[in-house]
């Protein structure tokens, strides 16, 4: 056995002398899919109810929470459940773990005792293997060679099972069995082979046709849900073949279903294995190359020929190749393309800004997730531009007017008049700078007291503080009041603006657009 640290220890021992204490116990249990092929007396139920029964028997041990990990393997702990109980001991909500036996918790002897020599401890956790009568707060379990041993066969049982059950399968293999799902347009006859399934085979027939005819897979999917055709998953229920029967009221094809199907070349009469790429944790990562896939033909009813389901291939990575090309296109267009729009667009309705979205076509979309409300770059454009040509259609009248008018305008005025007022302010200041200076000049000759210069003194640096405010003031107000008078003198002088993406910023505020994509737009004159 590895040598245990001091820091390891110290926590051993608080756990081994508070024997009366009450345990924060925590299930955990595992089953993989050797244990599901094999035998139904590991199920996790199974397993869960079993230690239940034995934590009701204990006075020591309350009940927290349940991990279970389904379809892991125990070569190694990458298993969410697990990962799951860990962050739960780590945060203390735990402090003891009772598994059915060593099995459970893994098959890795170097893993496996790692966690039971040095993580466990380190963290004072209790471990309790039922079956294997291990309890390492009893340190007469701890300490003989039960854990070794164990966790050795363990390792030897795992490898000797995965041959066996690799064995199993290629048996199966050979004589055309089916041990995955069974494929829609089928269904199992009691040597688990395929037949026919007379009620949807011809569905399947369709969807290659429809496809051949160059109909896209999510048109497929409407009309199948439009003519009521049960899905894959529905029609398992409706066989027998899965028990939880909840979705089978949502009849609606998805494209996913339409392209399973397409892909699936059992329905050539051919039962093929190994076509699905899996990883270490047995999740699904794509497709294995066909000169990789074990083959048993004619092996069961043929719904198409190998013809119609190459055709459909070679189309189906034509398709995809082009989509490759066109998202690449969309990648370099967002970027030499970035979002004139942001942050002036909004819902009409709601308020909320409008989100961007790039379609594979490479068209720009603008839309509300909350109302629904969308638009296209195309009709954006061409809505604003229209209420600009309304908007100089005003203005070319207003031009008229100025022209007509020999007085000053209401913005010249209230320029004139500001101006006044920063230069009545600016003179004020210096006069009572003058005036603090004179103060302080009599102060040094003795014609004036402390206490009166500095009254005095006081009192002009309020009124100076006072003017310098308003003066800042009325300088914001004159900014705006030229900027004003610029944008129109701008307007009056041109007889045409033409919006482009370098000029839309400075003449537009905001845009709003409604559910009829109609636009309203807030220019900055």
């Amino acid at each position: 056995m590895a040598r245990v640290s001091k820091k390891v220890s110290a926590a051993q021992r608080e756990a081994e002398n508070a024997p009366h204490r009450i345990w924060k116990t925590a299930i955990y249990a595992r089953l993989s899919d050797f244990d599901d092929v094999l035998r139904d007396t590991e199920s996790l139920e199974v397993q869960i109810s079993y230690i239940k029964e034995y934590i009701d028997h204990r006075d020591d041990l309350m009940l927290q929470d349940v991990f279970a990990d389904k379809r892991c393997t125990g070569t190694n702990f990458d298993r969410p459940e697990f990962e799951r109980l860990l962050k739960a001991l780590q945060e203390r909500k735990i402090n003891c773990i009772v598994v059915k036996d060593f099995s459970r918790l893994g098959r890795n002897f170097v893993e496996t005792g790692q966690y039971l020599e040095q993580v466990f401890p380190l963290f004072g956790v209790r471990f309790i293997a039922i079956n294997d009568n291990y309890d390492s707060l009893n340190r007469q379990s701890r300490d003989g060679m039960l854990v070794p041993i164990k966790s050795m066969i363990n390792e030897m049982y795992s490898k000797d099972l995965s041959k066996k059950i690799q064995s199993c399968f290629r048996s199966k293999e050979a004589r055309g069995e089916i041990y995955t799902p069974v494929p829609f347009g089928y269904k199992k006859d009691q040597k688990n082979h395929l037949v026919l399934d007379e009620e949807v085979s011809d569905v399947v027939v369709r969807i290659f046709l429809w496809k051949k005819s160059g109909m896209k897979e999510r048109e497929i999917a409407k009309k199948l849900s439009a003519q009521g055709i049960p899905t894959p998953f529905t029609r398992r229920c409706q066989l027998g073949y899965l028990k939880n029967t909840l979705r089978v009221k949502d009849p609606a094809w998805q494209t996913v279903f339409v392209t399973k199907v397409l892909e699936n070349p059992i329905y050539t009469g051919t039962m093929v294995y190994n076509r699905i790429a899996y990883d270490e944790t047995n999740r699904k990562i794509g497709q294995n190359p066909r000169e990789s896939w074990r083959m048993v033909p004619d092996s069961h009813p043929a719904i198409i020929s190998w013809e119609l389901f190459d055709e459909i291939s070679a189309l189906r990575e034509a398709e995809q190749a082009v989509k490759e090309e066109r998202k690449k296109w969309c990648r370099q267009r967002r970027k030499n393309n970035p979002n004139i729009f942001k942050g002036r667009i909004f819902c009409k309705k709601c308020g909320e800004k409008l989100v961007c979205h790039w379609q594979s076509d490479g068209t720009l979309y603008f839309y509300c997730a909350s109302c629904h409300v969308s638009i296209s770059e195309k009709d954006l454009w061409n809505g604003i531009n229209k209420e600009l040509h309304q908007r100089m259609e005003e203005h070319r009248d207003l031009q008229k007017l100025v022209r007509k008018s020999s007085g000053k305008s209401k913005l010249q005025s209230k320029e004139i008049a500001t101006k006044r007022e920063i230069e009545q302010a600016s003179g004020n200041i210096v006069r009572l700078e003058s005036q603090k200076r004179s103060g302080y000049e009599q102060y040094v000759l003795g014609k004036l007291s402390k206490e009166k210069f500095l009254e005095l003194k006081q009192g002009l640096e309020n009124e100076i503080t006072t003017l310098k405010q308003t003066k800042a003031e009325k300088e914001k107000e004159l900014a705006v009041v030229q900027k004003e008078l610029q944008q129109k003198k701008q307007i009056v002088g041109n007889t045409e603006v033409i919006l482009t993406a370098d000029n839309l910023q400075q003449y537009v505020k905001k845009i709003e657009v409604d559910h009829k994509k109609n636009t309203y737009t807030e220019f900055v004159f």
